[in-house]
């Protein structure tokens, strides 16, 4: 199993996108080093910042989740812009364009 999940987030203005660029890219190498992480991927569409991770279980995406720069990123997204989640569990690490379109269907916002 696998689970996947995809984040979009669109910052409020241009006076957001420093600290907003600083919190992904922390959030991301935290990501990348996660036990359990499978794939870490960044896509910009459309003015929305999108991130793709697959874990290798649940536990492991909220234990990233709750920690270090994610957890940072996190309590200061609600100032900087309006953020989207979506995830799921599947048998194997699908493409991006299929989580997307999932995503588009399917997501929260947080």
């Amino acid at each position: 199993m696998v689970y996947v999940s995809m984040t979009g987030f669109r910052p409020k203005g241009i006076m957001q996108l420093p600290m907003f660029w600083w919190r992904t890219r922390s959030s991301f190498v935290q990501a990348r080093r996660a036990p359990g992480n499978l794939l870490t991927a960044v896509r910009v569409i459309g003015g929305v910042y999108y991130t793709l991770t697959a874990w290798t279980d649940p536990a492991s995406m909220r234990r990233f989740v709750l920690a270090g720069a994610h957890l940072q990123a996190t309590k200061s997204s609600r100032k900087l812009g309006t953020g989207w989640v979506f995830g799921y569990a599947c048998d194997e690490i699908p493409d991006w364009d299929s989580v997307y379109e999932l995503w588009k269907l399917h997501r929260r916002e947080v």
